[in-house]
């Protein structure tokens, strides 16, 4: 039961403020190391864990686990055309655990990048690589964890990954992992309880609810929630989760971009900037993605450092690995390379192959596709991408 009882340990760098803290709590692991205690290998291992429903609730969170996260990379392979589709996986982001900039720095920064050439200027947006903090030390310690960055610089990738790996672990622990996806609010909204939010959210015990419920809140520390994409605490559940007023020892794990961190969390979090990836990572994306196509993005200074966030990296490898005509320049700006993907959906909904007969049903339907455009770019500016106030008939006549 030993580990069960001592919970996790940090293997990541404490930072000053909780270290001085930390010196001053009773250190259970050093003590009990003065013992020599010994594994018994001859102890039925289901013995240590827990019960039967417990460890086959567990068998099914893992199951659940490695489903969403290869429906997750399963999309984004189905993205590429059907002879051209790469095997996808987590590449390696740059994560930094250092402290926000302040202000200051910042606009010495810019007015340091505003005298710079073009082509330096550029190269400035791609991080460093920084010392290797892994998903799976992320996964280990027992801090809570918040990531923040940017929309599509691969927030979402890291927690799958995390996931995986998880899946994937050894059963010697008994332990749970929950992840919830924030931009389908409505069923987490629903939620009244603990038990709601676990069970009827993710997913409910086949035997022994009572009992696995029980399992949960008593070693709480044995428990990893992940809130993928929070921007605010509307849901109380999730509230009093986050608080530690409902599993008090739970690693919390939370994704948001940087200007919804502020505004959630006061408590003792982890801070984690996800930088996307970096020239190293991006220079073994594309042999990957798109073979010998590859020299057309790694040559073009533009889209390698577009491409330092990994969803432009993935639209950009879509948009490269698609058949174009001979004469349509390949895309080198966000903006193209949105107006390709556009483009794309439209052929495969309106079944159009030639470009002639694409742009006719494009004049045909503008004003459809205008209106959608508009309610787009109004979620955008709500920071979403669900577009609540479209109308039913619109949506049903226009072509996407």
């Amino acid at each position: 039961m030993r580990k069960r009882t001592l919970g996790r340990t940090s293997l990541l760098p404490e930072t000053k403020s909780s270290a001085s803290t930390e010196t001053k709590k009773f250190d259970l692991h050093n003590w009990i190391s003065c013992f020599s205690f010994k594994d018994d290998t001859q102890m039925d291992i289901n013995c240590l864990q827990g019960s039967g429903p417990c460890l086959r609730y567990q068998a099914k969170l893992k199951s659940k686990a490695q489903k969403i996260s290869n429906e997750f990379w399963k999309a984004n392979k189905n993205l590429f055309e059907r002879n051209n589709k790469p095997d996808l996986s987590y590449a390696s982001l740059v994560l930094d655990t250092q402290e926000s900039v302040s202000p200051s720095k910042i606009k010495k920064l810019k007015s340091k990048k505003s005298k710079m050439s073009r082509p330096k200027k550029l190269r400035t947006y791609i991080p460093e690589d920084r010392p290797d903090i892994s998903p799976s030390e992320l996964l280990k310690t027992d801090k809570n964890i918040l990531l923040v960055g940017k929309p599509g610089i691969g927030k979402t990738a890291l927690t799958h990954e995390m996931l995986k790996l998880w899946a994937e672990r050894d059963n010697k622990e008994l332990d749970y992992m929950f992840y919830f996806d924030m931009r389908e609010t409505s069923h987490i909204m629903m939620a009244k309880s603990l038990e709601d939010l676990l069970f009827s959210v993710i997913s409910e015990p086949d035997e022994g609810k009572e009992e696995v419920l029980q399992d949960i809140k008593k070693n709480s520390d044995n428990v990893t929630l992940i809130f993928d994409g929070i921007t605010d605490l509307s849901s109380s559940v999730v509230k009093r989760v986050v608080e530690k007023d409902l599993l008090p020892d739970a690693k919390i794990i939370i994704t948001c971009r940087p200007d919804d961190a502020e505004d959630l969390l006061s408590g003792d979090f982890l801070r984690v900037e996800v930088k996307g990836f970096s020239e190293q990572t991006i220079k073994t994306y594309f042999p990957a993605t798109l073979g010998e196509e590859q020299e057309k993005v790694l040559s073009n200074l533009e889209l390698l450092t577009l491409c330092h966030v990994p969803v432009y990296a993935l639209m950009v490898a879509v948009c490269f690995s698609s058949e174009t005509p001979e004469d349509s320049p390949q895309p080198c700006t966000v903006t193209e390379i949105y107006i390709n993907i556009v483009r794309h959906c439209l052929q495969t909904i309106s079944k159009k192959t030639k470009t002639k007969d694409l742009n006719s049903f494009i004049n045909n339907k503008s004003e459809e596709i205008l209106s959608l455009a508009e309610f787009a770019f109004k979620a955008t500016e709500g920071k979403t991408v669900i577009l609540r106030e479209l109308p039913v008939k619109t949506a049903a006549s226009s072509p996407s």
